[in-house]
């Protein structure tokens, strides 16, 4: 049986594989995306956060947006308006 922490690394794996195609997420998002319950999908989210590929978007302390700026960021090249 994986441990709450093993699952939040398996998770945050998970999760890493569908940020090209979801680039912005919310925890409720990640729940029904890697199939996971809520506190495996936040603890996913902070290990994602800790080593800098989400940034929380919000500056809420509910209903937050967690997004990868640097994917984001390099969509953006070349779309600039002057």
């Amino acid at each position: 049986m994986a441990t709450i922490a093993e699952e939040a690394v398996q998770s945050a794996r998970e999760l890493f594989e569908e940020l090209p195609l979801h680039p912005v997420l919310t925890i409720t998002g990640v729940v029904k995306l890697v199939d996971t319950t809520k506190p495996t999908a936040a603890r996913a989210i902070a290990l994602l956060e800790e080593v800098g590929v989400l940034t929380e978007t919000t500056g809420r302390r509910r209903d937050r947006t967690f997004s990868h700026l640097k994917y984001l960021d390099r969509l953006r090249v070349g779309t600039e308006l002057e």
